[in-house]
């Protein structure tokens, strides 16, 4: 089986890459505009890319059985001229349109909620999941996880890793739809998904 991770140099990605490549039977592959770094993981094919300037990696996405879609941003930088539409909406779409033709799945990590500061990054991620359903039907898997974190960056950790044991307390069930995980729990959901496994990740919680 051929895994292609888009954004297969973040924390999220890295996560997924290493959790698959314990099955030497699957062929991975990363998409990053940085390619290959001093963290990657042997075994994985890394390839650097501008996902919306060049075309040089649609052959690997229509000949891979799942694309998981790790790219984006959760804040923008106008200044910058970093959107949420370039770095998240459009590269999401041109993996999706490249996929439309083919039997390749696409998994897009989407997210369970976000606070009213952050509306526009969760409408984003909304309007990607709708797209991505339209194009390519049951072939495309989005899961809703909340905060992803791991001791890697300790800004979400800590506070992760708090709010997970409040919600173990049952006194504050509001909480739950933060949903936090750890970035290994999370990329075993991925690998039970790929494997045709149940999730809860695949239902947001209200």
């Amino acid at each position: 089986m051929k895994i292609t991770v888009a954004g297969g140099t973040g924390l999220v990605g890295q996560s997924i890459l290493a959790e698959l490549n314990h099955h030497p039977e699957y062929e991975l592959h990363s998409l990053s505009q940085t390619g290959r770094r001093p963290t990657s993981i042997p075994g994985v094919t890394y390839h650097a890319v501008n996902l919306l300037a060049d075309t040089s990696w649609q052959q690997l996405v229509k000949t891979s059985d799942w694309v998981i879609d790790c790219v984006g941003i959760l804040f923008e930088n106008h200044r910058k001229q970093i959107t949420y539409q370039t770095s998240s909406v459009l590269p999401a779409k041109r993996l999706i349109d490249t996929l439309a033709n083919t039997s390749g799945n696409f998994l897009y990590i989407s997210a369970n909620y976000a606070p009213f500061f952050l509306k526009d990054y969760l409408a984003t991620k909304k309007e990607v999941e709708l797209y991505a359903y339209s194009r390519l039907g049951q072939r495309a898997v989005c899961v809703f996880p909340g905060i992803v974190y791991s001791k890697k960056r300790l800004s979400n950790y800590y506070p992760a890793r708090i709010i997970a044991n409040l919600i173990r307390t049952r006194r504050f069930n509001w909480l739950t739809k933060i949903r936090p995980i750890s970035s290994q729990a999370f990329a075993h959901e991925i690998l039970n998904i790929i494997t045709g496994s149940p999730s809860p990740l695949r239902k947001r919680i209200p």
